[in-house]
């Protein structure tokens, strides 16, 4: 009876043994599988990047090798994210080990990394890959709001040096009267790497510690504005107060200035629960400065706002004149140079409704090169 014992549980545990070889098998010809997709669609993303290089090289792309484009971008996207869907799907019910879940998941990440490059590249050369969708309403209220937090703290900047000329005399425009007055101002020259400079006037009612403070937190933030956006500011201007943030500039632009009033910015700007907008608010009021000039009254500006036939914000077609340039070119920087920092169905609706605008602030050829 004992011998039958053993001969029964020697066929079990052998039963058992090829039944985990079985699973083995099966779970690494699973993995052999995905591998092999994903190497698959490794090499038909580099075989479009390859054509979109071909294509941007070319003086003019027909409007459906734009589209063919489109499609194409969408479906490796799309393939991406069902990859990376069923890996999840296999993990949880033990069909794959986490060590190549971790494996798998991070090929997927490169391909899509991959992707926002070609996507970054080709809007640097004027192509913008994206699906098209109607849009009848103005998507946002206020892009500086409602858009991602795009820039970061630790992003590069080109602040160099700065140095404290005293207290003087200077013009302000001060929100809260809301006038221009002459104040006392503690006065900084502050230095960027690509030979521009500008002047801080901090309010003489800050002490000159706090000055110091404020000129040590905002000038590498303003080191962070791409050359072209900076170019013609003669200062920023500091006071007290919950007022929101102004650019002022005369037709000549001697004076051209942003005013920022410390206790909006501290209370209400940076200290949003879905990201600091600090550095958004740099580039939206700078944009005021540097880039409406060049803008507003153009023939080819107002025939891409009519072929457009949108607005990105609210805020920008009540205000079609003065905020529309403004409240579309953190977009443009979002699209163009931080693709991975926006989602796909976001660039979309930016794109859907801007595309033409985009294409009209490729003309100015603009020195953003800070943001590559």
């Amino acid at each position: 009876m004992k011998n039958y014992k053993y001969l029964f549980l020697s066929v079990l545990l052998i039963i058992i043994s090829c039944s985990k070889e079985d699973e083995i098998n099966e779970l690494n010809q699973t993995i052999v599988v995905l591998q092999s997709e994903i190497a698959k669609l490794n090499s038909e993303i580099n075989n479009y990047a390859v054509q979109i290089n071909q294509l941007t090289s070319l003086s003019n792309i027909q409007s459906g090798q734009i589209n063919e484009l489109n499609f194409q971008i969408s479906g490796f996207q799309n393939q991406i994210e069902e990859y990376i869907n069923q890996i999840e799907v296999l993990t949880e019910s033990n069909e794959i080990f986490e060590t190549d879940n971790n494996t798998l998941t991070n090929q997927l990440n490169d391909l899509q990394d991959q992707l926002y490059l070609i996507r970054s590249q080709s809007a640097e050369d004027g192509v913008y890959l994206y699906n098209k969708i109607e849009i009848l309403d103005p998507p946002f209220v206020g892009t500086m709001w409602d858009l991602p937090d795009l820039i970061k703290p630790s992003d590069y900047t080109v602040y160099s040096t700065s140095s404290y000329l005293g207290v003087s005399d200077r013009l302000f425009y001060d929100r809260s009267i809301p006038d221009f007055i002459t104040y006392p101002a503690h006065v900084y020259k502050v230095n960027f790497g690509d030979d521009l400079s500008v002047e801080f006037e901090i309010y003489s009612e800050f002490t000159l510690e706090e000055a110091a403070s404020i000129e040590l937190k905002y000038a590498p933030l303003i080191g962070q504005l791409g050359k072209d956006l900076r170019k013609n500011i003669k200062s920023f201007e500091f006071l007290k107060g919950e007022e929101v943030a102004s650019a002022q500039k005369t037709d000549d632009l001697n004076y051209a200035n942003i005013t920022f009033h410390t206790g909006w910015l501290d209370n209400l700007v940076s200290t949003r629960p879905d990201g600091d907008r600090t550095e958004e608010l740099m580039i939206h009021e700078s944009a005021h400065l540097s880039i409406d000039p060049y803008v507003y009254g153009q023939e080819g500006w107002n025939e891409a706002v009519f072929l457009d036939g949108n607005y990105l914000s609210t805020y920008a077609k009540d205000n079609p004149d003065s905020e529309d340039v403004a409240e579309t070119f953190q977009a443009y920087i979002a699209v163009k140079y931080f693709p991975e920092r926006i989602s796909s169905s976001l660039r979309d609706t930016i794109l859907s409704v801007c595309l033409n605008r985009f294409k009209f602030f490729d003309t100015l050829n603009l020195d953003l090169s800070i943001y590559k």
